[in-house]
């Protein structure tokens, strides 16, 4: 377009164009004008931002701006109709800043520097201005629903207007269903929009709503039971609580802007790969903002490799290798290093240190002891060296889903019996070696990761609040799990430990450890431990490979040295070269 070339910003100052509507146009052809603007003092230009999804690839419409025609998406089209028109209502034309216009998509230069100024964009727009689409049959009943919510009596549960709802719950259900199911709260690039910004209303053609009273509604339909907590409605609190931690709204986990929240977005969408990384730049850390350099035309490898790297050095507990999964090295198109996680892949069941929230400040996974981290990287290329201890061998593998779910309903089914029969068969003792516990009971904590409510990890606040039937369960350092539990707590538990497991395989090793692994990791991989690590880790050596070299496979359990009980002195350890 030619008032990019009449237009330029310069990558030398914060600097951006604005888009004003002309409210006077004509009919339905929708006309503005698009000019520069100085960053550097926000109090100079008044102006909102939208937030968007660009839909389609492929489909377009169009706008005259500057006295050109301008393509545009169909979603984007439809939202400055609207937009246009609150405007017309209000009598005002108010500047906007919107990626699609106001940045050269097609100058990867530009693209890079302007990414760098988002945060700031979005931060000093007077409101952020949450297009999620269309208006459609159930829009007006999910709009009424999360309102009255919003203005319950306050507490949590949204009780009184779960009471007053109640005659009308299915259809208010299936209309919040389909709100929060819209594409836009998946989207990866809102999480920054949103959280950054000042003020946020989340609008849908003409109605709308205050993204904090959207959040405080929604907490209370699923807090009282009128809609149940899921994946879609996870993707609205998860964007508040980041949104609190960001402006200090609340007292916040320190992870929640580090590394944790590159994998609680994991499953988010994003049409560029590589924005999975660039776009939770502006509100991550600084530690983590200092090593992200956003330059579309790096590879996405390169990208994701520096990324890993990065992470390396900051973090001495290598969590970062735990975001690498196994069943993403089948499908992965980017060729990357074997220790690197592939960010445009969904995580699905995701690892086993996502869920830190659970578990105890003293009782956390701890599989290295007291050692630090020890990690050499290779300048010429993107080989990396760390240390650890080689612990075993995998000599058998156990698919144990199929094992679970061998009943004519297909469900997940734990119970002591079933645990006695399935431990007998991996463990030839009646007790675990390493623990000194009975077989089955070792065999129970390392098919769920010593995640389910029995384990002595397990923060009580937790138990108490989701877990109620465990509440009068009194569990000491060293679990105890009573027998003859009554089937609805196995039936509980059973449900908890289908998440667990997904993509997982139980594995036994040469000496006897029992272990819980990435599915395919296969017979004759190395379990290790990484010092610094929390968790243990399975490579295989490098087929391709000389000597020491291998490739990285995915983190793992390993019943009996969680807590650091395999590590001994440093002339155990030795140098792994990952590929």
């Amino acid at each position: 377009m030619r008032f990019y070339q009449q237009l330029p910003l310069s990558t030398e100052q914060p600097c951006f164009r604005l888009l004003e509507l002309d409210l006077l146009g004509g009919g339905d052809e929708l006309r503005g004008r698009v000019d520069t603007y100085d960053l550097k003092d926000p109090c100079d230009v008044d102006y909102d931002a939208l937030s968007y999804c660009w839909g389609t690839p492929g489909v377009l419409e169009h706008v005259t701006l500057n006295d050109e025609k301008f393509p545009v998406s169909k979603n984007l089209l439809v939202a400055l109709h609207q937009i246009c028109a609150d405007q017309q209502k209000a009598g005002t034309a108010r500047k906007l800043w919107i990626d699609a216009i106001c940045i050269n998509q097609r100058d990867n230069t530009e693209k890079s520097h302007q990414v760098m100024l988002m945060r700031d964009i979005y931060a000093n727009a007077k409101t952020v201005l949450a297009w999620i689409g269309e208006v459609d049959e159930f829009s007006p009943l999910a709009f009424d629903t999360l309102r009255r919510f919003s203005l319950d009596d306050g507490k949590h549960d949204g009780s009184a207007t779960c009471r007053e709802l109640h005659e009308e719950m299915e259809e208010r259900r299936a209309a919040i269903q389909r709100f929060i199911e819209r594409p836009y709260f998946f989207r990866m690039w809102i999480v920054q929009e949103v959280v950054a910004a000042k003020k946020v209303i989340v609008f849908c053609g003409p109605l709308s709503i205050d993204f904090e009273a959207m959040c405080a509604a929604m907490r209370r339909i699923t807090g009282s039971g009128f809609y149940p907590f899921s994946g879609a409605a996870a993707n609205l609190t998860y964007v508040s609580y980041w949104r609190d931690a960001y402006h200090g709204l609340a007292i916040s986990d320190e992870e929640e802007l580090d590394l944790r929240l590159f994998l609680d977005t994991r499953d988010r969408c994003a049409t560029d790969p590589r924005d999975k990384i660039f776009s939770l730049r502006g509100i991550a850390k600084e530690r983590i903002t200092a090593g992200i350099k956003v330059d579309y035309n790096d590879s996405v490898r390169k990208v994701y490799t520096d990324f890993s790297k990065h992470m390396l050095k900051i973090r001495p507990d290598l969590q970062i290798l735990s975001a690498v999964m196994l069943r993403h090295k089948t499908n992965s198109v980017h060729e990357l290093p074997s220790y690197v996680p592939d960010w445009a892949r969904p995580k699905h069941g995701g690892g086993f240190l996502q869920r830190y929230y659970r578990f105890k400040p003293t009782h956390l996974f701890r599989a290295s002891g007291g050692t630090k981290s020890r990690v050499t990287m290779d300048d010429g290329t993107d080989k990396i060296s760390i240390e650890g201890l080689r612990l075993d061998t995998i000599s058998r593998v156990i698919p144990i889903k199929s094992l679970l779910t061998a009943g004519q309903d297909s469900r997940m089914t734990v119970t002591e019996p079933v645990l006695r029969e399935l431990a007998a068969d991996a463990i030839s003792t009646e007790t675990y070696r390493f623990t000194d516990e009975p077989a089955w009971i070792a065999y129970f904590r390392t098919l769920t990761a010593d995640r389910t409510v029995l384990s002595p990890r397990i923060d009580d606040k937790y138990r108490s609040q989701f877990f109620v039937r465990f509440s009068d369960l009194y569990l000491q350092d060293s679990i105890k799990v009573p027998t003859n539990l009554p089937s609805s707590l196995w039936e509980e538990i059973s449900e908890a430990v289908d998440t667990i497991i997904e993509d997982k395989d139980i594995f036994v090793t040469r000496k006897g450890y029992l272990g819980l692994g990435h599915e395919g990791f296969g017979v004759g991989a190395t379990v290790c431990i990484f010092s610094g690590g929390e968790v243990p880790f399975l490579v295989r050596a490098a087929e391709d490979g000389e000597g020491r070299e291998c490739r990285f496979l995915s983190e793992c359990y390993v019943h009996g040295v969680m807590d650091g009980e395999a590590m001994g002195g440093r002339s155990a350890l030795e140098q792994f070269l990952l590929l």
